[in-house]
């Protein structure tokens, strides 16, 4: 599922959208602030939406030409298209989450989506296979060794330009996963809206191995290239590395 972001004029926020951080949900959450009062249905997929009452991108697989607003926008460009006027007006905010967790959240969803390709058997997947994309791979004794050759594969991506400008941390407030409805409950507040937590819905559950703990998953190595990449968001954030079992 692409990342998009919200523009509510109605609210006056923009929400911009990081990766594993339950942030389809989140999104889904605030989408009818953005809307005419009264228009908004859970989809799980969504057109581009621009009205006087607010933005939504593009959620989906497949972009259509033209789309203005869409998937894995970045802060610098969210603010060059709305401006200045509403960038430095509006309330801004999007989810954070431990790296840590956020890093084994996205090695388990890279699985599900390798496998889901190989054993697919329509054109694009196979001339995916004959050009390589999914290289053969060393049969693993334990995830954490399978875990640790992802990572220093370089698979991890970043997604630090939803929150930064530059060298700059750009938002106004966060979300952290780990407190998401108490921390949704003061962003409701904040934007002048009620907070219903039946009206929070989940999307992509059942991915990773529950039974799995992250003592089990990390190895020093892979405690260190986490550690590395998210130097910024571990002293920014005040998260710190899982104990080793």
């Amino acid at each position: 599922m692409p990342d998009i972001m919200l523009v509510s004029h109605r609210k006056k926020f923009i929400y911009t959208k990081t990766a594993k951080t339950a942030g389809t949900s989140v999104e889904s959450y605030f989408e009818p602030f953005c809307l005419p009062e009264g228009d908004w249905k859970l989809e799980h997929t969504r057109d581009e939406h621009i009205s006087e009452t607010g933005i939504i991108g593009f959620r989906g697989e497949k972009r259509p030409k033209g789309t203005r607003w869409f998937n894995h926008m970045a802060a610098n460009r969210i603010k060059a298209q709305i401006g200045d006027e509403i960038w430095n007006s509006y309330f801004k905010f999007c989810v954070v989450r431990d790296p840590f967790e956020k890093a084994v959240s996205a090695f388990y969803h890279y699985r599900r989506s390798r496998e889901i390709s190989r054993t697919k058997g329509d054109h694009q997947s196979r001339i995916r296979r004959i050009k390589g994309f999914f290289l053969s791979e060393p049969k693993f004794d334990s995830v954490r060794e399978e875990f640790e050759h992802w990572l220093k594969s370089g698979a991890m991506v970043l997604d630090r330009d939803k929150y930064m400008i530059g060298d700059s941390f750009c938002l106004d407030e966060v979300i952290r996963y780990e407190s998401l409805r108490d921390d949704m409950g003061r962003i409701c507040k904040k934007i002048g809206v009620e907070f219903d937590p039946s009206r929070l819905p989940s999307f992509k559950t059942g991915i990773r191995d529950k039974n799995v703990t992250l003592s089990e998953i990390y190895s020093r190595r892979s405690l260190e290239i986490v550690a590395g990449l998210y130097a910024y968001e571990m002293e920014r954030f005040a998260y710190a590395p899982p104990a080793l079992a």
